[in-house]
C-alpha cells in the first residue's frame, strides 16, 4: 500500500473466494462446510448455473486448467450420487440444477419406496405432509392446486380430487402432472383409480361411488379425456327401494374390473366400452356375512378377497372390533374365511384399497391392516394386527404419530394412503 506496486501471488491461503453477481469476498474454508481452500468459486458473467465454475488456484499453478464447471460431472457418477440421495426433494432439485443434469437424470427412476399418509396442515395454506409407515415425514408440499378439493389416494402415486367446481381430475402432487376428468354434480363417496395411467398403453379408468338427487348410490366410470361420466346398470336391482345395488369398493383384478356390493356379493363390470356398461352378479356373499359393514375388495397374490370391519354385541353397546377376511375361489365363487394375509400389509380407506409386499416398504409390518376408515383426523387411524387377533380380540392400535406432526395438524385433516414414488 505504501508504493503502490503490484506482486503476483498463488496462493489464497485458507481463503475461499466468490465474485461475480455480488459482493466479492472471502471465507475460511474451516468456517463454512463444503467451502473448499484456496479455491475461486466464479459466477462471473454466468447467466445460468452452467457457467457457475471453481478455480483451484494450486492445481493452476505451474499448469492451465480450465475452470470447472459443476455441468461436466460424468453421466455414471452424476447417477450414482442421486441413486445415494435419501429424499425424493434432493433428487428432483438436482434436475433443477443445469440442462445438462437434467438430461442425465430424466431417464432415472427416483427410487424412494415408502407408504404414506398424506396430511394438511392446520389453516388456510397449502402446505401437505407426507407421513411414512416409518414415523417420519417423507416429504413437506405446497399444493395451491388442492385447494377447495376432496381427495382419495392410490399406489400409483396419483390423487383422484373433486372440487368445489364439480371439476374431477387425476393429479399427480409429486410431477404436478393433471388429466382432466368430465364434472360431475353428484355427492362423491369415494374415487377409486383402477390403474397407474403413466403406464404404457394404459387404459385408466377412474370408478366413482355417489349418490344422486334420488339418494340412490350409484357407480360411475371414466377415461382420461372423457366428455361425460357413465353409469353401470345392474341387473339384479329390482328392489323398488333402489337399495340392492349399494357398491363399496371396486377393483382391476386379473384383466377385468370387479365390484364388491353393500350386501357382500361380488359383481362383474361388463361391456365398458360398449353401448350398454352393466354390472352383473359374479358371486354371492360369504358365509355369516353380517351386512350393514364396508366391504373392500383387494388382491392377496393370485387370490380376489374381501375384508370388512367385523361388528360385535357387547352389553347392547353396537362397535366394530376387527376385521374378517375371506378369499374367493375364482372358478367355484365359494368363499373361505382366512387368517392371514402373509408378507403383505393391506392399506384401506380413503384410497384405492391396496396391498403391498412389507419388506419392500421399510416400516410396514406383514400381516396388518393399516385403516383411515371413516377417519377425518389423525387420532383416527389404526394398525389391526391379524395374526395377533387370530384366537383373540385385541382390537385396531393407533397409528404412530410423531410429535412433530401432532403439533402441525388440525384436528380435522382427512388421511390418505399414497405411494408417492411406486417400485
Amino acid at each position: 500500500m505504501d508504493t503502490k506496486s503490484w506482486i503476483k501471488i498463488y496462493s489464497l491461503g485458507d481463503r475461499s473466494l466468490f465474485l461475480g453477481n455480488c459482493c466479492t469476498f472471502t471465507v475460511p474454508a474451516a468456517d463454512y462446510p463444503g467451502c473448499k481452500p484456496n479455491c475461486i468459486y466464479s459466477t462471473e458473467e454466468s447467466i445460468h448455473v452452467e457457467s457457475i465454475g471453481i478455480y483451484e488456484v494450486e492445481k493452476n499453478r505451474d499448469k492451465d486448467i480450465d475452470v470447472s464447471s459443476w455441468a461436466n460431472i460424468l453421466d455414471d457418477l452424476l447417477r450414482r450420487i442421486a441413486s445415494l440421495t435419501r429424499s425424493p426433494r434432493h433428487h428432483i432439485r438436482m434436475t433443477a440444477v443445469c440442462r445438462s443434469w437434467r438430461a442425465s437424470l430424466t431417464d432415472q427412476k427416483i427410487n424412494f419406496p415408502a407408504v404414506c399418509l398424506m396430511l394438511r396442515e392446520g389453516g388456510n395454506c397449502g402446505n401437505y405432509y407426507f407421513y411414512s409407515t416409518l414415523e417420519e415425514i417423507f416429504d413437506e408440499l405446497n399444493l395451491p392446486e388442492l385447494r377447495g378439493s376432496r381427495y382419495w389416494g392410490s399406489p400409483f402415486g396419483w390423487l383422484v380430487t373433486h372440487g368445489f367446481n364439480c371439476e374431477i381430475r387425476l393429479f399427480n402432487p409429486f410431477s404436478r402432472a393433471s388429466f382432466p376428468l368430465p364434472k360431475n354434480h353428484a355427492f362423491m363417496e369415494k374415487l377409486m383409480l383402477s390403474i397407474n395411467p403413466e403406464e404404457p398403453n394404459s387404459n385408466c379408468i377412474v370408478f366413482a361411488i355417489y349418490w344422486d338427487f334420488l339418494d340412490r348410490g350409484r357407480i360411475g366410470f371414466a377415461k382420461p379425456g372423457d366428455l361425460a361420466w357413465r353409469t353401470l346398470s345392474y341387473d339384479g336391482d329390482d328392489d323398488d327401494d333402489g337399495f340392492k345395488f349399494l357398491i363399496d369398493d371396486a377393483i382391476y383384478f386379473k384383466g377385468n374390473f370387479y365390484g364388491c356390493l353393500n350386501s357382500g356379493e361380488i359383481v362383474l363390470f361388463e361391456d365398458l366400452h360398449g353401448p350398454h356398461p352393466k354390472a352383473v352378479e359374479f358371486a354371492s356373499r360369504p358365509p355369516r356375512f353380517h351386512g350393514g359393514c364396508t366391504c373392500y375388495l383387494f388382491a392377496l397374490g393370485e387370490n380376489l378377497c374381501m375384508t370388512y370391519r367385523d361388528p360385535y354385541d357387547d352389553d347392547d353397546d353396537y362397535e366394530y372390533k376387527g376385521y374378517t377376511i375371506f378369499k374367493l375361489d375364482m372358478d367355484t365363487k365359494s368363499w373361505k374365511r382366512i387368517y392371514s394375509l402373509g408378507d403383505r400389509s393391506l392399506f384401506l380407506g380413503n384410497c384405492c384399497t391396496f396391498t403391498v409386499a412389507a419388506a419392500d416398504y421399510p416400516g410396514c409390518k406383514p400381516n396388518c391392516i393399516y385403516s383411515t376408515e371413516e377417519s377425518i383426523h389423525v387420532e383416527g387411524i389404526y394398525i389391526y394386527d391379524v395374526e395377533k387377533n387370530r384366537d383373540k380380540d385385541i382390537g385396531l392400535e393407533p397409528f404412530p404419530i410423531s410429535q412433530r406432526v401432532e403439533q402441525i395438524l388440525p384436528s380435522l385433516s382427512s388421511p390418505v394412503w399414497i405411494i408417492p414414488y411406486p417400485l
